[in-house]
């Protein structure tokens, strides 16, 4: 490994890629949320079905009891539909966050690639910190290091 593939894309001079929007795969990116929603939502429907059928088991068996939790009911599920809708916003807007750290880094890579493609052999993968595939970044650096050093001993 050579003294600059250890070093930060900061320490190395690398330049600094600031993503200004959000969907930079947009295929990719939907796909992760709509994964993540889903298993949200399926999971809220397992809950809202036990939910009922406890709720009815309860009025089949104490109807005088359970009666006056069913007339305040309407109240409570409307603010619980209020909350819940708030709730899944929220997951949509954390998914998108987080499908950005996978998909910012997918993009660098294909751009580092087609340059490569292209005869560019110096370029190497510079991701943000905090991004997602940090590893792969290091590994693929360290083996473009090694194909450009190995072009240059050929010549």
């Amino acid at each position: 490994m050579t003294e600059n593939a250890s070093q930060t894309p900061q320490q190395a001079g690398a330049p600094q890629f600031k993503r200004r929007t959000i969907f930079i795969k947009k295929n990719l990116q939907v796909r992760y949320m709509l994964m993540i929603i889903f298993s949200v939502l399926i999971g809220l429907g397992i809950m809202a079905f036990e939910l009922t059928v406890t709720l009815n088991e309860l009025f089949d068996r104490y109807p005088v009891l359970v009666q006056p939790l069913y007339d305040h009911l309407l109240p409570i599920m409307t603010a619980f539909t209020y909350k819940l809708s708030l709730y899944v916003l929220c997951v949509v807007v954390i998914s998108a966050l987080v499908s950005h750290k996978m998909a910012g880094p997918v993009y660098r890579f294909e751009q580092v690639c087609k340059a490569i493609t292209k005869g560019d052999y110096s370029q190497r993968v510079h991701l943000r910190k905090g991004d997602q595939l940090m590893d792969l970044q290091d590994a693929f650096n360290e083996m473009m290091d090694k194909i450009e050093t190995d072009l240059k001993n050929k010549k």
